[in-house]
C-alpha cells in the first residue's frame, strides 16, 4: 500500500496512537522543518531521551498544588488589566485583550516577573506569524523569497532575544539569593549548558498560554453571550462565590466551587478545542486495526471532530454546558472521545494550569462586565496551528454588585468575603 494520509477518529485508534510504547507514530513537524518549528528545543518539539528527561525536569512545576499557589497572582494580574479595560457601548473584539492578559499570567508563572508592554508586542507578533505561517499553502523553491516565512524568521528572533533577556534578569534574581521567589524550578537549577533549550521553552510556553487560553476564553465568552441563559446562571455563580469555601488545605483548589463556569469552559472546549488537529508520522509498516499503515503514512487526528460526535454527545453542535454537571457524562464518555489538551505521554503539561486559571479569569470578567454582543454577532472559526477566534466583538458594561461598581477600580473587585477566600490560596 503507498503511503497516504488518515483521519483517525476511532477513539480506540486514536488512544493506540497517541500511547505508542513502539516509536511506530513519531510525532508530526520534525525540527528539520525549521520553517515550521520555531522552537526545536522546547519539550513539544524534542523526542526521546531528550523528551524525557527535558518533561521529567519540568513537571514538578505544573503540578495541582503548583498551579494553584499560582492563583492569588492570577488574581492580581486580572483585576488590573480588567481595570484597564474600556467599558462602554462601543464593542471591540475580546481576543487581543484576552492575549494580552494571557501573556503577562504566563510570564508571571514561569518567571515571577512581568514584562512590558513592547516585550508583549513581541510575542502577540510571533504569534500572528505563526498562524500565518501554518494557514499558507505556498511552499516555494528555496530561491523565491517567501514572505510569510521571512517575517516568522524576524519575529522568532526578536521574541527570543526577549526571552534571553528576561531569563538573564531571572538569573540575576537567582544570584541575589531570591530563587525561592522564582516560578519554575527547571529555570533554577538549570546549567549554563541548558541555555538554549530554556530560551526555546520560554517562548513555547508563553506562547502556549497567549495563544491558545486566550483563544478558549474568548469562544467562551462568545458562548456564553449567545446563551442568554447560560450567562445568566454562571454569572450568579460568581456572584455567590463569597460563601463558597473554594480553597481546600495545601493550596490546592476544588474546581467543584465553580460548576457553571468550569461546565461553561468545558463545552466551550468541546465545540471549539484550540489544539483542534494534531498528526502522527508511521515510522514502519503497520497496521491499525484491520487497516494496513505504510511507512511514511500521515494520520491526523481532530478533537474537533470527535468532540462533535453524536455517537457520544447528544445535540452534539449544540452549547449544553449542562451536560457536564453531574459527572455522569465522564464516566461514560470513551478515552478520547473528549481530549481537548491532547493524550498520551505527551499530554499537554499545562492541562491543570489552563483549567484553573481561565476559571478564574471568566469568573473574574463575568463579575465585573456585562456582556453585551452586537445585535448580529458573526464570530468565525479560523482553523491555524490553534482554532482562533475572529470577530469576538463585545461591549463591555461596568456592573453594580453588592453596593460598588465593578469596573473602573485598581481595587480587587470581588466582595470582602470573595477577596478573603483568593488570599487564603
Amino acid at each position: 500500500m503507498d503511503d497516504g494520509l488518515y483521519i483517525v477518529t476511532s477513539p480506540e485508534f486514536i488512544e493506540a496512537i497517541l500511547h505508542d510504547r513502539n516509536d511506530l507514530f513519531l510525532k508530526s513537524g520534525s525540527p528539520e522543518n525549521r520553517d515550521m518549528v520555531s522552537f526545536p528545543s522546547s519539550v513539544m518539539n524534542s523526542s526521546g531521551d531528550d523528551w524525557a528527561f527535558k518533561r521529567k525536569a519540568m513537571q514538578p512545576d505544573f503540578s495541582l498544588r503548583q498551579v494553584s499557589s499560582a492563583l492569588q497572582s492570577t488574581f492580581a494580574l486580572t483585576e488590573s488589566h480588567l481595570a484597564q479595560w474600556q467599558t462602554g457601548p462601543t464593542s471591540r473584539d475580546i481576543r487581543p485583550l484576552l492575549q494580552q492578559l494571557c501573556f503577562d499570567v504566563g510570564c508571571q508563572f514561569l518567571l515571577n516577573m512581568a514584562l512590558d508592554r513592547e516585550d508583549r508586542a513581541a510575542f502577540i507578533a510571533l504569534s500572528e506569524a505563526i498562524i500565518l505561517k501554518t494557514r499558507d499553502p505556498v511552499r516555494l523553491p528555496f530561491n523565491l523569497f517567501d514572505r510569510t516565512a521571512s517575517r516568522l524568521k524576524t519575529a522568532r528572533e526578536s521574541a527570543k532575544t526577549v526571552a534571553q533577556a528576561a531569563l538573564a534578569r531571572a538569573g540575576q534574581q537567582q544570584a541575589r539569593g531570591r530563587a525561592a521567589e522564582l516560578g519554575m524550578s527547571f529555570v533554577n537549577r538549570a546549567s549554563l549548558e541548558d541555555a538554549e533549550w530554556l530560551c526555546d521553552e520560554f517562548c513555547a510556553m508563553v506562547l502556549s498560554g497567549l495563544e491558545p487560553m486566550s483563544a478558549a476564553l474568548a469562544w467562551a465568552l462568545h458562548l456564553l453571550t449567545s446563551h442568554p441563559e447560560v450567562l445568566n446562571r454562571v454569572t450568579a455563580e460568581a456572584d455567590l462565590l463569597s460563601g463558597v469555601e473554594w480553597a481546600t488545605g495545601g493550596g490546592s483548589v476544588n474546581l467543584d466551587a465553580f460548576p457553571q463556569a468550569r461546565a461553561a469552559l468545558m463545552e466551550a472546549l468541546r465545540l471549539f478545542p484550540p489544539a483542534w488537529l494534531t498528526g502522527r508520522n508511521v515510522a514502519r509498516d503497520t497496521t491499525l486495526g484491520n487497516f494496513d499503515l505504510a511507512a511514511g503514512s500521515a494520520v491526523m487526528i481532530s478533537p474537533w471532530i470527535n468532540h462533535r460526535n453524536a455517537r457520544f454527545f447528544e445535540e452534539p453542535d449544540r452549547f449544553r454546558p449542562e451536560r457536564w454537571l453531574d459527572g455522569t457524562l465522564q464516566q461514560h464518555l470513551p478515552r478520547y472521545a473528549f481530549f481537548p489538551f491532547g493524550g498520551g505521554i505527551r499530554r499537554c503539561i499545562g492541562e491543570h494550569f489552563s483549567l484553573l486559571h481561565m476559571t478564574l479569569i471568566l469568573v473574574c470578567i463575568l463579575r465585573r462586565f456585562i456582556l453585551e454582543p452586537p445585535s448580529k454577532t458573526r464570530a468565525k472559526a479560523y482553523p491555524a496551528l490553534v482554532l482562533r477566534p475572529l470577530n469576538v466583538k463585545l461591549a463591555l458594561m461596568p456592573r453594580v454588585f453588592a453596593g460598588e461598581t465593578m469596573g473602573g477600580t485598581d481595587e480587587c473587585s470581588f466582595s470582602r468575603q470573595s477577596r478573603t477566600m483568593v488570599e487564603t490560596i
